[in-house]
C-alpha cells in the first residue's frame, strides 16, 4: 500500500455518524476508508494507521433469538432491551434482562440440562432456516449496503459459554474435567461446530459480513478458568472446525474472551484464531511481542475521566500509539473522551507514514 503523508486535513469531518447506535463516531476525511485500511491489515499488508474498533460496523440483528434474550440487538431496528430483552434464546434457555448491569443471565438453580451426559434429551438444536433472514436484511439494508466500515457480527454464546447457559458454571467446568462427562461435552461441542459456521454462512448470504468476533469467555480476573491443557482438548478442535469453515467463507475469525486469559493464547493460535482483544488485565504488549506473527492481539487504549487534562489525553495517547505501532496490533474502544479518538488517529498516521 502507498505510504500517504497525514494531513492535518483528514481530522475535518466527512459525514455525521453513520446509523443511531455509532455511538456518535463521525467518518473523518481519511485517505482511504476505515474498511479499506482495516482489510489491507488483516491480509498482511502494513495499514496507514492503526485499525480500532470504531472502524468497523456490527450488525447484530433481531432475527436471531439470543440477541433478544441477550439485549444485544444492535441493527436498523428499534430495539429497546428494558422492554424487550430476556426470553427463550434459540435452544430455550430463559435469560433474564437485568437493567443494572445492561445484561442479561440465566437465573441459575434450574438449569436446562440437570444431567449433561443426557444433554440429547433436553436439548432440540434450532431450526435457523426457518428464520426471516431475507425480511432481516431488508431492514438492515441500509447497513448493509454501507462501504465505509468493516461490516461484522456477533455470536454470542460460544462453546464453553453455550455449556454454562445449559447446565451453570459449576457443573460447566465439572463436566470439561470430569472423565464420565467429558465424552458428552465432546458430543455436544461437535454438533455445536456444525450449527455456528451455518449461522454464519447465513449472515454471509444475507448480509456480506467480512469479519465475526464469538463471543467464548474462559478466564476470570486474575487467571483462566481452565487450563491450557483442558482448552486443548476440549474446546480446540472443534473452534478449529468453526474458525476453518469460517475462513472458506472468505471471512475472519476474532474471539472475544473475557478474562486473564495470557496463558492461554497458545490454543487460540492452534484454533486458527485471527484476532484476540482481551481484557486490560493481560499484558498486552508482551503478547503482542512474543505472538504477533501468529495472532493479532488488539489493546484498549487508556481509560481516562471526563476531565482529564487535556496535556495528559495527549500524552496518553501518544504512548499508546508508541508501545503498539511496532507490533501487529489494533485498539480497542476510546472510552469516554472527546478527541482522543482524532488524536489516537493523528499519532498513529503520522507514525505509520509520517507527515506531510
Amino acid at each position: 500500500m502507498e505510504r500517504i503523508p497525514f494531513r492535518k486535513e483528514e481530522l475535518e469531518i466527512k459525514a455525521p455518524p453513520f446509523v443511531k447506535g455509532r455511538l456518535g463516531v463521525p467518518i473523518l476525511n481519511t485517505p482511504i476508508t476505515p474498511r479499506e485500511n482495516f482489510l489491507a491489515f488483516l491480509g498482511g499488508e502494513e495499514p496507514l494507521w492503526m485499525p480500532f474498533f470504531t472502524d468497523t460496523l456490527s450488525i447484530t440483528p433481531a432475527v436471531v433469538p439470543d440477541n433478544i434474550s441477550r439485549g444485544f440487538v444492535f441493527d436498523a431496528s428499534d430495539f429497546d432491551p428494558n422492554r424487550s430483552a430476556g426470553g427463550p434464546d434459540m435452544f430455550g434457555v430463559e435469560w433474564e434482562w437485568v437493567p443494572s448491569v445492561g445484561g442479561s443471565m440465566v437465573r441459575p438453580g434450574s438449569p436446562k440440562v440437570p444431567d449433561i451426559t443426557e444433554w440429547e434429551s433436553y436439548i432440540t438444536f434450532p431450526d435457523i432456516d426457518s428464520w426471516n433472514w431475507a425480511g432481516s436484511a431488508e431492514i438492515n439494508r441500509k447497513l448493509i449496503d454501507q462501504k465505509e466500515f468493516l461490516l461484522g457480527t456477533t455470536i454470542l454464546n460460544g462453546l464453553f459459554e453455550r455449556l454454562i447457559s445449559f447446565c451453570d458454571m459449576d457443573e460447566a467446568l465439572i463436566a470439561m474435567i470430569d472423565e464420565d462427562e467429558q465424552e458428552a461435552v465432546h458430543r455436544l461441542f461437535s454438533r455445536l461446530a456444525d450449527l455456528y459456521p451455518r449461522l454464519i454462512r447465513k449472515f454471509k448470504d444475507y448480509f456480506g459480513i467480512e469479519i465475526v468476533t464469538f463471543h467464548d469467555d474462559w478466564g476470570s480476573q486474575r487467571a483462566p478458568l481452565l487450563s491450557l491443557d483442558t482448552v486443548e482438548e476440549m474446546i480446540v478442535p472443534y473452534l478449529k472446525r468453526i474458525v476453518d469453515s469460517t475462513h472458506e467463507m472468505g471471512i475472519y475469525f476474532e474471539l472475544h474472551s473475557c478474562g486473564k486469559n495470557e496463558m492461554l493464547v497458545p490454543a487460540m493460535i492452534d484454533a486458527g484464531v485471527d484476532l484476540w482483544n482481551g481484557q486490560p488485565m493481560n499484558d498486552k504488549e508482551m503478547l503482542a511481542k512474543k505472538y504477533g506473527d501468529r495472532i493479532i492481539i488488539g489493546a484498549d487504549p487508556p481509560a481516562m475521566a471526563p476531565d482529564t487534562p487535556k496535556e495528559e489525553i495527549e500524552r496518553n495517547c501518544r504512548e499508546f500509539i508508541e508501545t503498539f505501532n511496532p507490533y501487529r496490533s489494533y485498539g480497542g474502544r476510546v472510552r469516554g473522551l472527546p478527541g482522543a479518538r482524532e488524536l489516537l488517529y493523528e499519532y498513529s498516521r503520522a507514525a505509520k507514514c509520517g507527515r506531510a
